[in-house]
C-alpha cells in the first residue's frame, strides 16, 4: 500500500497512486448509448479512448484499477479538469469530496461495507467526472456496484438511454446513496438488537459494540456530509451541465442524503442511551450489593455490641455467675438478629 508520506517533497498535482493496489483488477469499458442501442467496448491499456462527443450518443467511460499508469494516462490527457483533481483521483486515502469547474463536475464517494459480526468496515473509492457529453468513473477494482445501472442501460425504455450524461451521473450517485440508506437502516437494526440483548441479559457488556459502531458512525457521517454540500452547490450552479428536466432527480438524492444524516444522528443518540443504560445497570447492581452489605452489617452491629460487653472480663459482672446467663445472651442475640431481619424484609430493603 502506497502511503501519503511517499509524496513528501513532490510538487502539488503530482500523479502518484496512494492506497491499496489490486493487481489484475484493471479494466476500461466505454459505454455508448441512446434510445435505440447500447454498445460497450472493453479497451486495453495504452489504447487511447476517444472521448469526443458522438452525435446523439451518450458516452460513459468506466475505469477500474488506479495503479496502472498506462491505463490512466490516455484518459487523463483528455480530461478538462485541473491537475489537482487528477491527483485526488489517484489518492484513495481521503474522505469524500466534490469540486465544480466551468466545464466539469468532480465527486469522490466511498462505497462502504460494514461487517456486522466483526464490527469493522471497509470502503472503496469511486471518483466521478462529468464533462459535456461524457462521464468518466474511476473505481479501485472491478465490482458489481453499478449492476443496477447496467440493467437500466439494457432497457431501451429506460430514461438513462435518452436523458444524457447528467442522468447517468445521477444514476451512479443514486446507486451509492441508496447503499448508504440501506447501510444506515442496517445499523439501526443492529442497535435495536443490542438494546434487546441488554434487556434480556443484565451481564451483557455492550461497551465494545458501542465503541466500534460509534467510530463507524463518525466515519460514515464524514463521507456523507461532503456529498450533500457538493449536491447543494451543484443544484445552485446546474445551468451548464445539469438540465432542468433532470434537476428534480438530484433534489431526490439530496433528500435521501438528509434521511441518511438524520438516521446517523439517531444512531448517535441511541448509542449514547445504550451507554447510559449500561452505566445505570452497573450502578444499580453495585447499589444492590452495597445495600445488602449494609443490611447484614446493621443486623450484626447490636449482636457485636452485646458480645463486646460480655467479652470485657470485668470481675463484677453478676450475669457471668448465673447458670442461665449464657443461654439468655445467645437468645437475645438471636432475637435481635431475627427481629432486624423481619423489619428489613417488611420494609422491602432486602
Amino acid at each position: 500500500m502506497m502511503r501519503r508520506s511517499r509524496k513528501k517533497g513532490l510538487p502539488p498535482g503530482s500523479l502518484v497512486h496512494i492506497g491499496s493496489k489490486f493487481p489484475g483488477q484493471e479494466g476500461l469499458t466505454c459505454h455508448r448509448y441512446n434510445g435505440e442501442s447500447w454498445k460497450d467496448e472493453n479497451l486495453n491499456a495504452g489504447i487511447l479512448p476517444d472521448l469526443s462527443p458522438v452525435k446523439s450518443m451518450t458516452t460513459w467511460l468506466e475505469i477500474s484499477g488506479l495503479s496502472d499508469n498506462k491505463l490512466l494516462e490516455p484518459v487523463f490527457n483528455q480530461l478538462l479538469v485541473n491537475q489537482l483533481v487528477l491527483e485526488d483521483i489517484l489518492n484513495t486515502d481521503q474522505n469524500a469530496k466534490s469540486d465544480i469547474g466551468d466545464k466539469w463536475v468532480f465527486f469522490i464517494l466511498k462505497s462502504i461495507h460494514w461487517n456486522v459480526s466483526a464490527l469493522s468496515w471497509s470502503s472503496e473509492q469511486i471518483s466521478l467526472v462529468l464533462q459535456p457529453d461524457v462521464l468518466i468513473s474511476f473505481a479501485e477494482k472491478k465490482s458489481d456496484l453499478f449492476s443496477p445501472v447496467y440493467s437500466m442501460l439494457n432497457n431501451p425504455e429506460s430514461k438513462i438511454r435518452t436523458h444524457g450524461t447528467d442522468f447517468t451521473f445521477y444514476s451512479l450517485l443514486d446507486v451509492l446513496v441508496d447503499d448508504y440508506l440501506a447501510l444506515s437502516e442496517n445499523l439501526e437494526i443492529q442497535i435495536e438488537n443490542l438494546e434487546l440483548s441488554m434487556e434480556g441479559n443484565s451481564n451483557f457488556d455492550p461497551t465494545q459494540n458501542v465503541h466500534q459502531i460509534r467510530k463507524f458512525q463518525i466515519y460514515f457521517r464524514h463521507q456523507v456530509l461532503p456529498i450533500k454540500d457538493g449536491l447543494i452547490k451543484l443544484i445552485k450552479q446546474h445551468d451548464h451541465l445539469i438540465s432542468e428536466d433532470d434537476l428534480p432527480y438530484y433534489q431526490d438524492i439530496l433528500d435521501h442524503l438528509d434521511q441518511v444524516l438524520s438516521k446517523l444522528d439517531e444512531i448517535r443518540d441511541n448509542l449514547a442511551s445504550i451507554r447510559e443504560m449500561y452505566l445505570t445497570q452497573i450502578n444499580t447492581a453495585m447499589n444492590k450489593v452495597i445495600k445488602l452489605l449494609t443490611v447484614v452489617s446493621t443486623i450484626f452491629i447490636p449482636v457485636t455490641f452485646i458480645a463486646g460487653i460480655y467479652g470485657m472480663n470485668f470481675r463484677n459482672m453478676p450475669e457471668l455467675q448465673w447458670k442461665f446467663g449464657y443461654f439468655l445472651v445467645l437468645g437475645l442475640m438471636a432475637l435481635i438478629g431475627i427481629g432486624s431481619y423481619w423489619f428489613f424484609r417488611r420494609k422491602k430493603w432486602m
